[in-house]
């Protein structure tokens, strides 16, 4: 492909931009909390605190693993006397929990249908 056929196609389409033809660009809103009670920011801080406490949570467990390794063994093996289904329900509550989050994301985008 010829480069000044690319550069003549790149100006075309700057030019095209900066007539309009390709429309209006969307305007971005700032989106602030201030039409929101604090009790309502209270919560939706909270809803923001549970994976990064989880993945910062699994990082700490290697940095205790390391700095205290006989402690770190006694918690293991108080965990390994949890009955197994209280690990399924442990199990069920995380996902329950960030599957419904999923899915409220997921119902909240607009349809791509024209």
């Amino acid at each position: 492909m010829d480069f000044n056929k690319i550069v003549s196609t790149a100006e075309t389409l700057a030019q095209e931009l900066a007539t309009g033809a390709a429309g209006p660009l969307p305007q971005v809103q700032p989106q602030t909390p201030t039409g929101k009670a604090g009790y309502d920011r209270l919560i939706d801080a909270l809803n923001r605190l549970p994976r990064p406490l989880m993945a910062l949570g699994a990082l700490g467990v290697f940095v205790v693993a390391g700095l205290y390794p006989a402690w770190f063994e006694t918690q293991m093996q108080v965990l390994a006397s949890v009955p197994q289904p209280l690990w399924w329900l442990l199990g069920a509550v995380i996902t329950m929990f960030f599957g419904s989050r999923e899915a409220h994301y997921i119902r909240q985008k607009p349809s791509s249908k024209s």
